[in-house]
């Protein structure tokens, strides 16, 4: 009985490493497809945390992008199981040259 406890628990925690994972590749995924849409290069994207909000539990992603090559902004992707609960970018500004 032992082992089959063991076994169980064993796959459990393999299902959830695999779901972790899945959930990262499609983080990636959704986020080269919104950088190109947006025209912005996507840098780099990392999971920040999980948290319960209104009894879903949530992955919070960062990524970040560039609009203009020089400037790095960071924006956040709320991912629940494989969907998208919300995005967010800061507001980018314009550098006008040439202009006091």
């Amino acid at each position: 009985m032992a082992e089959l406890l063991g076994l169980l628990a064993l796959f459990m925690l393999g299902a959830c490493v695999w779901q972790l994972r899945r959930q990262s590749e499609f983080a990636n995924r959704w986020l080269v497809h919104y950088c190109k849409r947006q025209q912005f290069q996507l840098l780099s994207v990392y999971r920040y945390r999980f948290c319960l909000r209104k009894g879903r539990l949530l992955a919070h992603f960062r990524f970040e992008f560039s609009h203009d090559g020089v400037q790095h902004n960071e924006g956040e992707l709320w991912l629940s199981g494989l969907k998208v609960m919300e995005v967010s970018v800061p507001v980018l500004r314009e550098d006008s040259f040439g202009e006091l």
